[in-house]
């Protein structure tokens, strides 16, 4: 089995409009992350509601929360301060004070773009149930907490804005010594509120091209490969993945036709689709930066992650 990263080909909707992952190109995103120890200290559940607030916050604010790690990253870290039981009647009530930390930062440097503390008070039955009720009382439209994103935003901004030169020739760099999925992977990092950000995409667009010279003899042999075993379905998908106006279109075209009648008649109704798409201009390009964002994704999922932090999915 090849390592290659396959990217199929996406729907005719994904195509001829913009999926929600199309969106997220050009946002800054971040990798809501949890040490070790905040795992080995609070259950799942616990992280899970601090995981899904945090991701809502960040969402209303304009940054897009990943599961993977780009190397920026949001990290809260939450701290037990004190626990009091009271009498209540017919049971006892279990008091719990917490403080809430959170870090905007670049997880390989920890350089710190923003930090935020506040203080969390629930009350429960137990205190499980009372470490549930404190995260429960953080709200969305907590002045301060939005504060703390926007300031983030702004670090990060100028972070990028001030880096772009470095960025882009370090994505060249990558690109000359054959590494286009890390190439492409740096450039999707750049938001579209910096200077450069049309730069990188045109140059995403070109090291793409690159990409797809690399990895065309390899689907045409898995293709072969299918249709030797008569496994004409398979071979069909494989060749649906590569862009017709790759330098190896046509070699596509020609294995197309010579499995056309093999294939069923929703296969062959996609592929008249992908060939109608590939002959308007703006649907190719979409395809090709949706194609894009696959490739980067797949190759920050690929990455093992730093610093003892769990990237909650």
């Amino acid at each position: 089995m090849m390592k290659k990263i396959l990217i199929p080909f996406l729907t005719i909707i994904g195509i001829l409009v913009f999926s929600q992952n199309q969106f997220d190109i050009g946002k800054i995103q971040l990798a809501i992350s949890f040490s070790e120890n905040q795992r080995n200290t609070f259950d799942n559940n616990q992280l899970d509601k601090i995981q899904g607030k945090l991701t809502h916050i960040l969402s209303t604010n304009g940054i897009v929360s990943t599961s993977y790690n780009t190397g920026l990253v949001l990290q809260p870290n939450l701290i037990i301060n004190a626990n009091n039981i009271v009498e209540g009647g017919m049971q006892d009530i279990n008091v719990t004070n917490i403080t809430l930390q959170l870090l905007i930062k670049q997880d390989q440097t920890n350089i710190i773009f923003s930090s935020f503390s506040k203080e969390l008070k629930g009350t429960g039955r137990s205190q499980g149930l009372a470490i549930n009720n404190a995260i429960n009382s953080l709200s969305a439209n907590d002045t301060s907490i939005i504060n703390f994103i926007e300031k983030g935003k702004e670090k990060l901004h100028s972070y990028y804005q001030n880096n772009c030169s470095k960025i882009i020739n370090e994505s060249n760099n990558l690109n000359k010594s054959g590494k286009y999925e890390e190439s492409l992977a740096l450039l999707l990092s750049i938001p579209e509120s910096t200077s450069c950000f049309g730069v990188a995409k045109n140059k995403s667009l070109e090291i793409y091209k690159n990409y797809e010279k690399k990895i065309c003899s390899d689907y045409l042999k898995q293709a072969n490969v299918s249709i030797a075993e008569k496994d004409y379905s398979s071979a069909f998908q494989t060749l649906l993945a590569i862009d017709n106006s790759s330098p190896c279109s046509s070699q596509i075209n020609t294995l197309i036709k010579t499995i056309e009648n093999k294939i069923n008649a929703d296969e062959k109704k996609q592929w008249d689709m992908q060939v109608k798409v590939y002959n308007d201009s703006v649907s190719l390009e979409k395809h090709r930066v949706n194609a894009i964002k696959d490739i980067a994704v797949s190759y920050y999922k690929s990455q093992q992650k730093t610093n003892n932090l769990i990237i909650i999915k």
